[in-house]
């Protein structure tokens, strides 16, 4: 199971200078006001989770991060995107000076740090001590995977380090309301085409659609070349047993188009449309259910789509404290980035001892430097995790009291 172990910022947006963050295994909670940059540190973390930063290939940039898995080393991943003055281009009309970007990457195995792998732009990938392969044909270290395709290319256990990347490719930002469930339900593509091969469905490794691989799975065994639509009940998945319970249903249906089929290759797959029936037969689209209904469904979707990573903002909004609850636990053994500014969230958190207090809250904060604004993301300190600890083993205060009461949160 992926897990991201660290984070270092030496030059992204308005962030402070050598930032550096520690995660925990299981949930962490990003800690501060409106404007602190919580989303955008979410956004940052679901890049490099998904080894995506061509959202910031006009953007100059400097991180390195820390990724691990069960069984092999760590894989540390040093990114940039450095800005690169153009010559101004002869026009009859003066165009003055333009920027251009040369994106690079270097990736180190293991403890040690062992050199791995190199990429920048005007001479592409190279691999251990053997010359780059020139920029003809690979993948520029801003694109989508680009860190499983560059893995793909090492020997031996590297090679499959590249495997346990790939179930991160959908781990987007759930956002703060209801974007996801909107795309998923008014949209007529998931983001990636379902290859067919030889009667078996395999959804696309580098760009995965937004589909559970539960439903995936199921369609091996429905699947008819043509076929429009596809029908679902809870008890075919259980993401519809959960929606159903929650929501007090005695019924629960998910239908899906096929919106486009390329022959006998691939399919895309949208237009979901969510039923669930009362015991007396009354049927409700999920277009009918309150806003915190929707919110379920888009967060039950989004676990889902995702067995190893939650990256969610504002987690809680519009959810009755028994779901919240359910919520929590069935995040289960996922690695979890998550904000809130309801206090709900924080008293469901696990404390289990000062260090891991420290690696699972990061405060952000404002700063303003020369008249901008500014981005300060750290962890908590070691005093203050251990403040914590002690206060929330006496048992008197919420974990949200004790935040507020000592300026955390």
């Amino acid at each position: 199971m992926l897990k991201l172990r660290r984070l270092r910022v030496e030059k992204f947006r308005s962030v402070a200078k050598g930032a550096e963050l520690v995660f925990s295994d299981g949930i962490n909670v990003l800690l501060g006001q409106n404007g602190t940059g919580k989303t955008t540190l979410l956004e940052l973390i679901s890049m490099v989770v998904r080894s995506d930063f061509s959202a910031l290939a006009k953007e100059e940039f400097a991180i390195e991060y820390e990724l691990s898995s069960p069984v092999e080393p760590c894989v540390v991943v040093v990114v940039r995107n450095d800005r690169v003055a153009m010559a101004q281009v002869p026009t009859p009309v003066e165009l003055g000076p333009r920027d251009a970007f040369r994106p690079s990457a270097e990736v180190f195995w293991g403890a040690e740090r062992r050199p791995l792998l190199r990429y920048d732009a005007e001479h592409g990938l190279s691999v251990g001590d053997t010359p780059p392969h020139g920029p003809a044909g690979t993948r520029s270290s801003l694109e989508r995977s680009f860190l499983v395709q560059f893995l793909l290319q090492s020997p031996g256990p590297v090679s499959n380090f590249a495997i346990h990347l790939l179930p991160a490719g959908k781990a987007h930002r759930l956002d703060e309301s209801l974007d996801l469930f909107r795309k998923v339900t008014r949209t007529g593509d998931l983001m990636g085409d379902i290859g067919i091969r030889g009667g078996l469905l395999s959804p696309n490794p580098f760009a995965p659609p937004l589909v559970p691989d539960s439903i995936v799975e199921k369609l091996w065994v429905l699947h008819e070349p043509q076929k429009p639509d596809y029908s679902f009940t809870h008890n075919d998945l259980a993401l519809l047993v959960t929606l159903k319970e929650m929501m007090g249903f005695s019924a629960s249906e998910l239908r899906l188009d096929v919106t486009e089929e390329h022959g006998a290759a691939s399919m895309q797959l949208g237009n979901l449309v969510f039923r669930f029936w009362w015991e007396d037969g009354t049927l409700i689209t999920h277009e009918r259910l309150s806003y915190g209904q929707k919110r379920l469904v888009a967060f039950f979707y989004y676990l889902a789509c995702n067995p190893y990573t939650v990256i969610a903002d504002e987690l809680v909004n519009g959810l009755h404290h028994r779901w919240i609850t359910t919520a929590i636990d069935a995040i289960g053994q996922r690695q979890a980035f998550l904000t809130s500014q309801n206090p709900l969230l924080l008293d469901y958190i696990p404390i289990t001892s000062a260090a891991e207090v420290r690696r699972s809250f990061v405060l952000c904060r404002g700063e303003p430097r020369a008249g901008k604004p500014g981005w300060i993301w750290e962890n908590m300190s070691e005093d203050d995790a251990q403040e914590l600890f002690s206060a929330y083993g006496v048992g008197v205060e919420h974990v949200s009291e004790i935040l507020q009461s000592r300026g955390l949160w």
